[in-house]
């Protein structure tokens, strides 16, 4: 059987860990404490990765800045670098970044939330994550994504993320399940006696 994991969701309570089960995920960070990062500079990102890593199971970076981009991926400690592509013309990453992305074993995130809005912005962001998508297969980058749900309502069951990813010509099995196992399994260990606690967490910048 086949275990389904969305790890970066808004807003975590008991209603929406039933409601995303009833859907399929086998888990959600109802269950862990995500923690979503946000920075305006290097020396401001570091220091939080810093301060949050002991008490994140999976830490996540909330990309878009180039620059911020880069460092997220070339630091161990970062577990998601989600939507690199927001609020820019371009992907967000390149061969460079996604190398190291591989070689740091840091997911790159696509983020349902993005599609949320105007058909030309829509087909932007597919255009952006079709190239992210291309360039994650060709270095062996972990990807992921996410229903980023900050309320039922917006909550989608796992065959239809994966579904998006195969039309882009893709695995979507590896972005809900593969994946995001291997980041939690990873979380785990490096915890003392595998406690995990529920929740999420901003940053913010």
């Amino acid at each position: 059987m086949t275990n389904f994991y969305d790890l970066c969701l808004r807003n975590t309570s008991d209603k929406m860990k039933e409601f995303a089960e009833e859907l399929g995920w086998s888990k959600t960070n109802c269950e862990f404490t995500t923690v979503f990062l946000e920075a305006d500079d290097w020396g401001e990102l570091k220091r939080k990765i810093g301060d949050k890593r002991e008490d994140a199971d999976v830490l996540v970076f909330k990309g878009g800045d180039e620059e911020l981009n880069r460092k997220a991926v070339s630091d161990t400690r970062v577990d998601i670098l989600l939507h690199p592509e927001h609020g820019r013309k371009d992907s967000g990453i390149d061969h460079v970044v996604a190398e190291e992305a591989a070689e740091n074993k840091v997911a790159i995130g696509f983020d349902l939330q993005q599609l949320v809005t105007g058909s030309k912005q829509k087909s932007h962001i597919l255009k952006h994550w079709r190239r992210n998508l291309k360039l994650c297969e060709k270095y062996g980058t972990p990807y992921v994504i996410t229903t980023g749900a900050s309320d039922r309502y917006e909550l989608r069951a796992p065959r239809d993320l994966k579904s998006i990813i195969d039309s882009l010509g893709h695995k979507g099995s590896k972005a809900v399940s593969k994946h995001p196992k291997n980041i939690l399994e990873r979380a785990k260990k490096a915890k003392d006696g595998g406690v995990v606690r529920p929740g999420v967490e901003v940053e913010e910048g």
